[in-house]
């Protein structure tokens, strides 16, 4: 196929680089079955496998470990809408601290899937197949709704409350409901404005700008803080920001992982921090570890 696709290609004046990716499924690892249709399948899941590794493999058998995460990948799809009715997701906050103060001064939202018979199910074993089947939007608005009721609880009981951010998946962006929807639940719990922050990643961003900025303006009507995810991952662009009035800017943690020389990294660190602040928008430093890490974010 692939020699085949090439010979077609050669003739083209504009040409674009493609990766092939193979599921293979051998009706001898798979016993008496001869159902095409369920050997279809199980190659289709090996592919999956390939598509979503990173050590450059190109094609994939079907074999016992892959069946096991298939059968994972069923018994989540299958149970996907009756754990939300029956609310077995945990949200846990991760604290953010602020160097100047070294208190927690804000905080983000982490779901875990505390399954029957399975425990605690890290994000990465569910949120991708959340994403396949179309839920991820219900999972995100489930978690915002969570946050709402318990910054609501702590208002009525007279407790601190500080800004927690909630992740929005792409899939719940794009739906045009999305701003109306969040801010009617917002507005159900009465809570403050300026207390729930919304987190969406810059590949959202950058692939529909003109809708980006429409909708965060959108929101920040409606008193939300608008958080731009993971800058630094390879599509970063300080020119968005200048379009774009976001409110906190975070740092991929990319930046404290760099192979690369770290003067280097620091002075374009160094410089981000600095245009971020003349934008009065904060930045929020992810996958910081080392004291030396901290020492060069305090001096910023």
């Amino acid at each position: 196929i692939a020699h085949v696709l090439t010979e077609q290609t050669t003739a083209l004046k504009n040409k674009y680089m493609i990766t092939l990716v193979y599921g293979i499924c051998c009706v001898e690892d798979v016993g008496d079955m001869r159902d095409m249709a369920t050997l279809l399948d199980r190659a289709n899941f090996a592919q999956k496998t390939v598509k979503n590794s990173s050590g450059g493999r190109h094609y994939a058998f079907y074999n016992e470990s892959i069946r096991e995460k298939m059968i994972k990948e069923v018994t989540i799809k299958s149970r996907m809408q009756d754990a939300l009715q029956k609310n077995e997701f945990l949200v846990y906050l991760q604290p953010k601290v602020g160097l100047k103060s070294g208190r927690v001064e804000r905080a983000e939202a982490l779901v875990r899937w505390d399954m029957p018979g399975r425990g605690v199910l890290p994000p990465n074993a569910f949120i991708p197949i959340f994403e396949q089947h179309q839920m991820i939007g219900a999972l995100d608005q489930y978690v915002f709704e969570k946050i709402c009721i318990w910054l609501h609880d702590r208002i009525a009981a007279g407790l601190k409350v500080l800004p927690i951010s909630v992740n929005v998946s792409r899939i719940q962006f794009y739906n045009s409901d999305f701003v109306s929807t969040y801010a009617k639940i917002k507005d159900r719990y009465k809570i403050p404005d300026g207390l729930m922050e919304i987190e969406f990643t810059e590949s959202v961003a950058f692939e529909n700008q003109d809708y980006m900025i429409q909708n965060v303006e959108h929101m920040r009507r409606h008193g939300f803080l608008c958080s731009l995810d993971d800058f630094g991952t390879g599509y970063s662009s300080l020119g968005i920001l200048k379009d774009l009035s976001i409110d906190v800017l975070k740092l991929d943690a990319v930046f404290f992982r760099a192979k690369s020389e770290k003067s280097r990294t620091y002075t374009v660190l160094k410089g981000i921090i600095s245009i971020a602040r003349a934008l009065q928008i904060k930045t929020v430093a992810e996958g910081v570890e080392y004291k030396e890490q901290v020492d060069f974010l305090r001096k910023e």
